[in-house]
């Protein structure tokens, strides 16, 4: 009767989704990415908004934030 009993503690996990904290930490790296997207619209709205002398700084700034926000969010969720 005992042979008969598989016992959860002796099943072998999936070899093609080992149990690491790998994918937790690309996860980690998209969620930051995902901020950066947010800081780099916003600083794009905000800078657009200025009602000083504008500069192509002002222009250029926010867009190229928002620009390495996307590539750190798709690198970190494995887009490419």
């Amino acid at each position: 009767m005992i042979g008969d009993v598989t016992l959860a503690a002796t099943s072998t996990p999936n070899p093609n989704h080992p149990a690491t904290w790998a994918g937790f930490f690309w996860a980690l790296v998209g969620v930051a990415g995902c901020l950066i997207v947010v800081i780099g619209a916003a600083l794009t709205v905000a800078l657009w908004r200025v009602s000083d002398q504008k500069k192509l700084g002002n222009y250029v700034l926010g867009p190229v934030i928002l620009a390495i926000g996307l590539a750190i969010t798709g690198w970190g969720f494995g887009l490419w």
